[in-house]
């Protein structure tokens, strides 16, 4: 096992670690982000040598880290106050000190506070208290084990009593992460959520040890300084203070380098005060520890194929993103370049940063519910690969229905001009020329993404020959043009205004209005196309629309009192009016 001198504190909502590289400290914010602030600075030790003398080197280090406990502390907490105007303290006391003097004066202020309240809990009180058995006649010897004795009993009715508290709790859980990370590190695995939760939480370099040890160290010490007053006893207990910590310092440095049996036995009870003032923590709390441990080690994490999917997964679900796993898999194969059966077979395989940046960016899209087609780029449509984006509709199942109606009605003996009016992606009247080789088709938008999805999707599918765009308001153009065609296919905008607000998040968030909207009643497009549609169609031309499930009559009573015959209703696979129909 790999010895290490990496040591962490529990913080609001987060850990504190210092490492080789720095202080780093990783917070869990309340938008639910990990927020790591990492300073490069040497330990107090290193910077003055002097202060690196054994004994010595353990008090400089004690208040060393009471600083930066309370600069942590207040760094971690400032992600939860609630938005206060300074008061008239606070702003005098910048002004006179500047934000950096005002910060290192509360922060002096709260450590001597801090230090003058353990000194009357944990010296005055029990050094009053064991005076009461002088009187007994008691040596100094059992004066000085009963003193220790009621110091004891105090630091653990106040590890016990803070520990119930809900805030405090939560502090300990971080306590009981920041062990288990630096357990897993010390073991030279890696640092994932799955490692690091096996191992224990219960450390014996912890500071619940140092305090404990701290104990014994001082009932030793006292026992021989003899029983004189109490303001000498209490003096002379503080005076004697930083030989205790820098002795007590020296002990947990060898417990934690040996593995004998004398280090196991000293270091039990203050693993089973641990007990106490660690609490199991969950994953989420595992993983600001680890974030924080990674920062001061300076060590950079790739995640494999199989934690990304894990990852994703979790993100979407939580998202109520039904298609979770596949939408996952399509994500991470676009970045990667990879089908799913690689992805699968290739779980323990190593993501680089930049791709799982891209990959997350994606994933933070689709949890917002922009359409998975939309974020591909891609929809299958008739059995090719269309590119999409936002701006023009994604093409449906439904409306493949549209296009087998429309290619049963060519021959494959004559030649055919095909109008796809208001193509979008372009998706019906290619589906139509690749098909249908003795067909040129001719792809009518008024907006200028369909423009320039469609053109590309021309090309894409190498139908320049025998499929144009034409920018046009509806058939405006073409019937200036006097341009004529044997078949009009459209599906036109026919939902009624007053239903959008209605639909799923992922239409009526991201699909384009002016390809959802069929004005009030739902018709306006169709009624339009109908009265232009004898314009520009040859005799016996087709007219074919793509409908809503409740228009067929409407859209067919239109057609018909246009002159259009045979007109007839075609059902979807859910037995809904899909497409109608007729000749001019």
């Amino acid at each position: 096992m790999r010895k290490c001198d990496v040591g962490g504190q529990a913080i609001i909502e987060g850990v504190m670690m210092r490492g080789s590289k720095g202080l780093a400290t990783a917070v869990r914010t309340p938008n639910g982000k990990i927020e790591v602030k990492v300073k490069k600075t040497k330990p107090i030790t290193k910077k003055y040598r002097i202060l690196n003398i054994p004994v010595i080197r353990g008090a400089a280090v004690l208040i060393d880290s009471l600083i930066v406990s309370i600069n942590t502390l207040n760094y971690s907490a400032s992600f939860f106050e609630e938005d206060e105007e300074e008061s008239k303290f606070d702003i005098w006391l910048k002004k006179k000190l500047g934000d950096k003097g005002a910060n290192d004066l509360i922060v002096t202020i709260t450590m001597m506070i801090s230090l003058l309240v353990a000194a009357g809990l944990f010296l005055g009180i029990p050094t009053a208290v064991a005076s009461i058995f002088k009187s007994m006649g008691l040596s100094p010897i059992i004066l000085n084990l009963i003193e220790s004795a009621i110091r004891i009993t105090i630091l653990i009715s106040y590890m016990y009593l803070i520990s119930k508290l809900d805030d405090i709790y939560r502090v300990f859980q971080y306590h009981g992460a920041e062990h288990k990370t630096i357990f897993c590190y010390e073991a030279e695995e890696k640092l994932t959520v799955e490692n690091v939760r096996k191992f224990g939480r219960l450390h014996p370099r912890c500071g619940t040890n140092f305090l404990f040890l701290t104990m014994i160290v001082s009932i030793v010490l006292f026992t021989l300084t003899g029983w004189g007053g109490f303001w000498q006893r209490l003096i002379l207990r503080i005076v004697l203070m930083p030989i205790v910590a820098g002795i007590t310092y020296e002990l947990i440095k060898w417990l934690g380098r040996t593995e004998s049996k004398l280090g196991k036995i000293i270091a039990y009870p203050g693993l089973k005060l641990q007990e106490l003032t660690t609490k199991e923590p969950d994953d989420a709390q595992l993983e600001v520890a680890i974030k924080s441990l990674m920062a001061a080690e300076g060590i950079e994490y790739k995640k494999t194929i199989g934690e990304l999917l894990i990852d994703g997964n979790k993100i979407l679900k939580e998202a109520d993103v039904e298609t979770y796993i596949l939408d996952t898999q399509l994500l991470l194969g676009k970045v990667l370049g990879k089908d799913k059966l690689y992805l699968i077979t290739n779980k323990e395989e190593e993501v680089n940063k930049f791709k799982e940046r891209e990959f997350y960016k994606l994933i933070n899209k689709r949890k917002e519910k922009m359409p998975i087609k939309y974020i591909l780029k891609s929809a299958e449509f008739m059995g090719l690969d269309f590119h999409v984006q936002e701006g023009v509709l994604i093409p449906r199942g439904d409306t493949e229905i549209l296009v087998e109606e429309t290619l049963k009605t060519i021959e494959d003996d004559r030649e055919y001009t095909v109008c796809d009016l208001c193509c979008g992606s372009g998706a019906i009247g290619i589906s139509i020329a690749y098909l249908r080789e003795n067909t040129k088709v001719d792809l009518i938008d008024y907006y200028d993404i369909p423009e320039r999805v469609t053109k590309r999707n021309i090309t894409k599918h190498n139908l320049n020959s025998r499929a144009t765009f034409i920018k046009s308001d509806l058939l405006e153009e073409v019937i200036n043009q006097q341009k004529k065609y044997d078949i009009l296919v459209s599906n036109p905008p026919y939902i009624k205004e007053e239903v959008i607000e209605t639909l799923m998040d992922d239409v009526k968030k991201y699909e384009p209005h002016t390809a959802l909207s069929g004005g009030e009643d739902g018709l306006y497009f169709y009624k339009k196309i109908v009265d232009d549609s004898d314009k520009i169609l040859n005799k016996d031309g087709i007219l074919a629309f793509e409908i809503g499930h409740d228009q067929g009559k409407e859209v067919s009573d239109l057609m018909i009192e246009k002159g259009y015959k045979n007109v007839r209703i075609v059902k979807d696979l859910a037995g809904h009016d899909r497409v109608v129909i007729g000749e001019l």
